[in-house]
């Protein structure tokens, strides 16, 4: 999934400077997983793992294809909407797959940890890898070439998982799929930790995928520079992931995402003033920092504040997809309409505000 990742927004404005149509473009396959998000909360998991997982991966395959393929905007956007769907029940199917493939009693955060270990290790190596690709041929044809073998590897591995994997099935007592709003059954509260689970997607939705990309190209870096950017973003943030929650344990969620957000700030506000392609590496790497906090600590805030965790870890997942959205689309639209430096200006805003946010999460927390 993350082969295509930091390379849609730059095709999508290879494909036209508009910034109505990059925000259409960005906007159609990030709508297409949260509704998967939302509406198939109640429907993925009641499903064979076996069956959702290739599906997904095969829904993602065709519509990469379709997008480095597609003659008009009609197909395109379509392929786009696909590839929401495709990505959405992969993300909720992998997960589902993780607990069920070796099913251990009790054993379920291990195999979490696992597969979350795996699925950012896959990030890191996938995201440069696809802007490498694509930067092998000059042009439209370089991006299509990577789209197209994009989608053609997911289509042999989701042959390669329908005839290896075992059946599995959902646990007995689940209740039969159905399409429909979670359940989150009487847990209130944590609006203000919500937000915050936006504010970091935002973070990696924002920058991670777009700001940074979208910056690169503006500032006619080299292809090869700007896939660097975010191979050292991804690496330090899985670096970084491997200490952060003995540093939670120690210090406090609140403590580590006020640091987290305070230097996403900064980093932000750096990349705004200076366009020096060091100085772009150097703050990539921090904002990997900033990125594994946010990573570590909004669930565990989001499960604290709502007070129960099945609840709290189904509205982590919708505020998080809504951050991704507006993270994403917006930053497509505004680095088009108010150039780099006044991107980065926001993004440094959005941050210092979620610090406040963070500040005032804290001190309730405290009071109860």
């Amino acid at each position: 999934m993350s082969l295509t990742a930091p390379l849609e927004v730059l095709y999508g404005r290879d494909l036209s400077r508009s910034s109505v149509y990059i925000g259409i473009f960005m906007l159609t396959s990030a709508v297409g997983v949260i509704l998967i998000d939302v509406f198939g909360t109640r429907f993925v998991p009641g499903l064979d793992a076996r069956v959702t997982l290739p599906t997904g991966l095969l829904l993602f395959g065709v519509s990469c294809i379709g997008m480095g393929l597609a003659p008009d905007n009609v197909l395109m956007m379509a392929s786009r909407v696909l590839q929401g769907f495709g990505g959405g029940m992969m993300l909720g199917a992998g997960l589902q797959a993780a607990v069920r493939v070796r099913p251990v009693p009790g054993d379920t955060a291990r195999a979490l940890g696992r597969f979350n270990a795996a699925f950012l290790f896959g990030g890191a190596v996938g995201s440069p890898g696809g802007l490498l690709l694509a930067g092998l041929i000059s042009g439209k044809a370089g991006y299509q070439i990577a789209f197209v073998g994009t989608g053609v590897s997911a289509l042999g591995v989701a042959a390669a998982l329908a005839s290896a994997l075992p059946r599995l099935a959902p646990p007995p007592g689940m209740p039969r799929p159905r399409l429909g709003l979670p359940r989150f059954g009487k847990a209130t509260g944590g609006g203000a930790a919500l937000v915050l689970a936006m504010s970091g997607e935002f973070l990696r939705g924002g920058v991670l995928f777009t700001a940074l990309p979208l910056a690169g190209a503006a500032r006619q870096y080299p292809t090869v520079t700007i896939a660097l950017a975010i191979a050292l973003m991804s690496g330090s943030e899985i670096a970084v992931l491997t200490v952060a929650y003995r540093i939670i344990r120690r210090v406090g969620v609140v403590a580590v995402l006020i640091t987290t957000f305070a230097l996403g700030s900064v980093c932000a506000t750096v990349l705004a003033l200076t366009s020096h392609p060091t100085v772009y590496l150097a703050m990539s790497v921090l904002f990997g920092v900033s990125l594994a906090g946010a990573t570590a600590s909004l669930p565990v805030l989001v499960v604290e504040q709502v007070g129960n965790s099945a609840a709290g870890l189904a509205k982590f997942r919708i505020s998080a997809g809504i951050g991704v959205l507006v993270g994403t689309v917006g930053c497509a639209v505004l680095g088009t309409q108010i150039g780099m430096a006044g991107l980065f200006a926001l993004i440094a805003i959005v941050l210092l505000g979620s610090v406040q946010l963070t500040h005032l999460v804290g001190r309730r927390t405290a009071i109860a």
